[in-house]
């Protein structure tokens, strides 16, 4: 009988922050390094894969669902497949669920034991873990999934797979529409459009927008939110992207003013934006003409001249009220939260009520503006390989699996308006 060549992935919440950097788990990077698949790949699989769990680290029984189906797919993609994260296609999502039917039997425990043990000070794998188990000590029992196993196996990948393709490190989510007898029930998920960017659209953005400037009119305290939301739909920007962040040599990097700078191409002016982003990666995007109003707007609601900034203009763009320094990410994510909030209780305020819930539920998705601006700078007609560039993409080809599919807008809209 072959044997078991995986290793446990995830321990329990208490050590999430230490594993990041396997301090006190070692022997997950000597896996990794053993693997196929580039060992820098797979070390930003475990990397994202660790936070898209965190994510659920306050719910103890949702977080051991999800940790365990992660690890378990990991383990399949890294031995079985060979793969890393970045290349999972349909196929291989395909055979995965074929595997969780009836797994091989060196995958499945007789009994259930955690994946980690304590040994001096180290947290080591423990030989008796594996990814499936069984209750029950009987040698010829076998594993079977039950249908309750297949509904939560599809929850769970259906949100890890949209989770990566949130944060541009997959193109487009490849959960198929499983067979019958791989699934046989319908486990209540939605399954997402993965040929479409998830965006507001014309008319959600055109009220929001309208909401907020007419509250910012009315009441000061909301230029911030006004400007947020204006800022990251415009400039294509993820929410990390307007607050500080560490650089690799450790220091912090705050979004100033000065990142905004006015250049010339052929005796034409035109404004751009520096962009660190991630893995400390510069970009620059271009403002279009209509953003330099708000632009202005925030400038003089802080008090700051001249309206449009100077390259030595070294105070942060979003600065804290505290004073002295400036919002973090999680600060500016509220903001979007706020933004959301006030147009939707605009919306129940004028009878929209399931237009307000629509919106609602997206509230913690900020990505929402940097996908709505670049889908609709696409439509307008600006070059896609431009988008693909302000947008941080490695390739235009990336950029249009994500955003752009002609033939099937078509397909849809016609259909809509189909006789009854």
């Amino acid at each position: 009988m072959s044997k078991f060549r995986g290793h446990p992935l995830i321990d329990t919440k208490d050590y999430l922050d230490s594993q990041a950097e396997f301090e006190f788990h070692p022997s997950i990077r000597e896996f990794l390094e053993q693997l196929q698949p580039p060992t820098e790949d797979l070390l930003r699989d475990f990397q994202l894969s660790l936070r898209f769990v965190s994510d659920y680290s306050d719910t103890p029984g949702t977080f051991n669902r999800f940790r365990g189906e992660v690890q378990r797919f990991l383990n399949y993609l890294w031995v079985t497949a060979k793969r890393s994260l970045a290349q999972v296609d349909e196929e291989v999502v395909q055979s995965y669920f074929k595997m969780l039917r009836t797994p091989p039997l060196p995958w499945v425990s007789r009994g259930i034991y955690p994946g980690f043990l304590e040994k001096e000070g180290l947290r080591v794998p423990n030989p008796k873990w594996r990814p499936f188990a069984l209750r029950t000590q009987d040698e010829k029992a076998r594993y079977h999934a039950t249908q309750a196993t297949l509904n939560s196996s599809r929850t769970v990948l259906q949100r890890y797979f949209i989770f990566l393709v949130q944060r541009d490190y997959l193109a487009k989510n490849p959960m198929p529409n499983l067979r019958r007898r791989d699934q046989r029930a319908k486990t209540g998920v939605v399954n997402v459009d993965e040929k479409t960017a998830r965006r507001l659209n014309n008319w959600q953005w055109s009220y929001l927008l309208k909401t907020l400037q007419e509250a910012a009119n009315e009441d000061p305290a909301y230029e911030r939110e006004l400007f947020v939301v204006v800022t990251m739909k415009s400039l294509f920007l993820r929410v990390g992207e307007l607050a500080p962040r560490p650089m690799d040599d450790g220091v912090e990097r705050v979004p100033l003013f000065s990142d905004f700078r006015i250049k010339n191409v052929q005796g034409e002016e035109y404004w751009s934006y520096t962009v660190f982003g991630k893995g400390d990666k510069t970009r620059s995007v271009t403002l279009p003409t209509g953003y330099l109003p708000f632009l202005r707007r925030w400038r003089e609601h802080l008090g700051l001249v001249p309206s449009l900034p100077l390259p030595t203009d070294n105070h942060p763009i979003l600065p804290s009220n505290r004073g002295g320094g400036a919002l973090g990410k999680r600060q500016v994510q509220r903001a979007f939260e706020s933004a959301i909030e006030l147009t939707a209780e605009r919306m129940d305020n004028e009878n929209l009520t399931e237009e307000a819930a629509r919106l609602l539920a997206i509230k913690n998705e900020t990505h929402y503006l940097r996908h709505t601006g670049a889908s609709m700078a696409i439509e307008a007609g600006v070059d896609i390989r431009h988008i693909s560039e302000e947008l941080g993409h490695a390739s235009a080809a990336f950029t249009e699996a994500v955003y752009v599919n002609a033939d099937e807008t078509r397909r849809r809209l016609a259909n809509r308006d189909r006789s009854i």
